[in-house]
């Protein structure tokens, strides 16, 4: 979370800082302007002081300047006319004068003439007391409005008269600081909001995120987002709602490892000691009998074959999860779909004498599953409630929707499940086969269950109803 407040806090002192930075680049670059045009002027000075005087006003306005001489007493003797061609913008003033222009923002303009008489009469000025003092001086000011920038260079001649040379340079950038009083006072504003955002911020954003991470770490002694996380409906809320959902996912998935290791332990032990038990009888035996040597062998390759069984089994049933995970879902027509598989059981000889009833609530309609996955989950529980011992050979499926989803019952009308077994029956390889039924894995239910758990749902074992053997509910959740 460090990285998440260092950011904030750098978001934070940039906009507080921003304005001054802007006017630091404003100021340094006038302060460049200004001594760009300084040195111009002054080689301009040079210049037309060595040139005769038919020349000046061709030199002045080449070099955009304005030309006045003025005499000992004040009085002008020379004027280039050249006042228009000394105004100018320099090029990023320029570029930012044409945005202020297109949005109505431009500053009206200020003729250098009218700048120059509103200023200080000519005996006064500095840089013009200066040149006749002692020699050559440059002079940076700005107008009254702080629209212009004025530069001007005095070169005093021998007969005692001075050369005043002028440039006028509209601030396009220089504007910034135009409200430079009330821009100190906005950004002491903006500190006080930006303060307030980043704690706002610091609250709102990185205090939650403390607490996922918080979560996480805990995590699956606790759950990794907390209540008001999960029920927040911003975007923090969505991240923790999938964090959630994916570290129970993950830690399912774990689980499901955990216990497949201990089925493929608990399983392959019988087999195992079986044939070790075979091995050594037969090792310890003094000159077995070909029978005997023949029912040790059928005993080891029996065990082996189990063993090949179980794994054939559970590589099958992973593989099955692994598929389910990417595959793509069909939309059935449910009751159609489930009639037609109920179908396949009504015209199949060996199930004669059973009765495969559907009801079907009307607004179950369509749902999205893998249709062949689905299809062996339904089979599996309809063939564990048909080799239930029951007078009534009646399978019964009740199809209902709800806000919380697809309920799909399964119903029964043998003898149920006893209470010592209803938390064993979803085990690998547990089997409560009655008597004179085809031998199984135990491996049915447990497929039902991986394939429920695949497409978000789960089944369950309903409790025991009066008139009713077992009922096994799958829940398709609302996608």
């Amino acid at each position: 979370m460090k990285s998440v407040r260092t950011t904030i806090v750098a978001v934070t002192a940039g906009l507080v800082l921003l304005p001054f930075v802007l006017l630091a680049f404003a100021w340094l670059y006038e302060r460049a302007l200004a001594g760009e045009d300084l040195d111009l002027l002054e080689r301009l000075g040079r210049k037309v002081a060595a040139a005769p005087k038919e020349s000046w006003a061709g030199l002045a306005r080449a070099n955009g300047a304005w030309l006045r001489q003025l005499g000992p007493d004040g009085a002008v003797r020379f004027d280039s006319q050249s006042a228009a061609e000394a105004e100018s913008f320099s090029l990023l003033g320029g570029v930012f004068e044409a945005v202020f222009t297109f949005f109505g923002a431009a500053s009206p303009g200020e003729p250098l003439r009218e700048l120059d008489a509103r200023g200080a009469p000519f005996l006064e000025r500095e840089e013009l007391v200066h040149a006749r003092a002692s020699g050559p001086a440059g002079m940076t000011r700005t107008s009254e409005s702080g629209q212009t920038l004025l530069v001007s260079w005095a070169h005093a001649l021998p007969d005692g008269s001075v050369l005043l040379f002028e440039k006028a340079n509209h601030r396009g950038v220089r504007q910034l600081l135009l409200a430079r009083n009330q821009l100190v006072k906005l950004v002491l504003t903006q500190l006080l909001v930006a303060l307030l955002v980043a704690f706002v911020a610091g609250r709102w954003l990185v205090r939650p995120l403390e607490r996922l991470a918080d979560g996480a770490r805990a995590f699956p002694t606790r759950p990794i987002a907390d209540a008001p996380l999960l029920t927040r409906d911003d975007e923090l809320g969505q991240v923790a709602r999938a964090f959630n959902a994916l570290a129970q996912s993950l830690e399912s998935r774990r689980q499901n490892t955990a216990r497949l290791a201990a089925d493929m332990a608990h399983e392959f032990k019988n087999p195992l000691a079986t044939i070790e038990a075979a091995s050594e009888l037969a090792a310890s035996t003094k000159a077995p009998t070909p029978e005997k040597l023949a029912s040790l062998h059928a005993t080891i390759h029996e065990a082996v074959a189990r063993l090949m069984r179980t794994t054939e089994a559970l590589v099958a049933e992973v593989k099955l999860e692994t598929a389910l995970a990417d595959a793509k879902r069909d939309e059935l027509d449910y009751r159609a779909w489930l009639d037609a598989l109920l179908d396949t059981y009504r015209s199949d000889p060996q199930h004669a004498g059973w009765t495969f009833e559907l009801e079907v609530a009307p607004n179950v309609g369509r749902v999205r599953v893998v249709a062949e996955a689905w299809a062996r989950l339904v089979r599996n529980l309809v063939d564990n409630a048909r080799v239930q011992p029951s007078e009534k050979k009646l399978v019964r499926l009740e199809v209902r929707r709800t806000s919380k989803g697809v309920f799909t019952d399964v119903v029964d009308f043998g003898p149920g499940v006893s209470e010592g077994n209803r938390d064993k029956i979803f085990r690998r390889f547990f089997t409560l086969r009655p008597e004179g039924a085809p031998p199984g894995m135990g491996l049915g239910l447990s497929i039902v269950e991986s394939i429920a758990q695949a497409h978000g749902g789960m089944v369950r074992l309903e409790p025991a109803a009066e008139g009713r053997g077992a009922t096994f509910r799958v829940v398709i959740p609302e996608s």
